[in-house]
C-alpha cells in the first residue's frame, strides 16, 4: 500500500499493475479503497516469468481457461478498472472478455480483447535476434542502431570525435 502510494505520489504514475487473480483481489480492493487505481494482468505473468514456466502460452487447459475466467471475474469485483490478457489462446481471451464488464488489452491474446498493447523494442524491430511470435515489426530500427554505432567508432577510432 505504502509503494503503490508513492508511485502515485511521487513517480506521478496514474495507477498501479499488479500480476495475478484471486490470490491478489484483496490486495485490489484496498488499493482501490484507498483510491488508488489498479490495472489486473493475467496469463503470462512478465513479474513472475519464472514461475509460470517461462515466456510461454498460458491458459490452454479448460480447467486453466475457466480458472481464468474466475480469475478475470474477482479481479472485476475487486475493483480493477481492466485487465491485461498476456499470451493465452485468442478463444479465451475472448471468453474473458465477454465475461467482465471492464475493458480487457491484449498481448499475444488474439484480437477478442478490448484493446492491445505491443511491446515499442519489439514493434521497432530493436533487437535483431529476438522478436516474439505474437508480435508484428513496424520498422528494423536495428540496421539504423548498428550503422550509427559503426559510424561513431570508426570516427573514435579516428579522431573525428570528439571535435576540440
Amino acid at each position: 500500500m505504502e509503494n503503490a502510494g508513492r508511485f502515485l505520489k511521487e513517480a506521478g504514475a496514474q495507477g498501479v499493475k499488479l500480476e495475478g487473480g484471486a490470490e491478489v483481489a484483496e490486495t485490489v480492493a484496498k488499493l482501490v479503497q484507498a483510491g488508488i487505481p489498479v490495472l489486473g494482468h493475467l496469463g503470462m505473468t512478465p513479474q513472475s516469468v519464472h514461475a509460470c514456466g517461462g515466456y510461454v502460452k498460458q491458459a490452454r487447459s479448460a480447467d486453466a481457461q475457466e480458472k481464468l475466467i474466475s480469475d478475470a471475474q474477482a479481479l472485476q469485483d475487486a475493483g480493477a478498472f481492466a485487465i491485461v490478457l498476456e499470451l493465452i489462446p485468442s478463444e479465451a481471451a475472448a471468453q474473458v472478455t465477454q465475461a467482465v464488464e471492464i475493458p480487457t488489452i491484449g498481448i499475444g491474446a488474439g484480437s477478442g480483447c478490448d484493446g492491445q498493447v505491443l511491446v515499442v523494442n519489439d514493434m521497432l524491430g530493436m533487437d535483431e535476434r529476438f522478436a516474439p511470435k505474437h508480435s508484428r515489426q513496424y520498422a528494423r530500427l536495428h540496421e539504423i542502431m548498428r550503422s550509427a554505432f559503426e559510424s561513431y567508432a570508426e570516427d573514435v577510432r579516428f579522431g573525428r570525435f570528439p571535435e576540440d
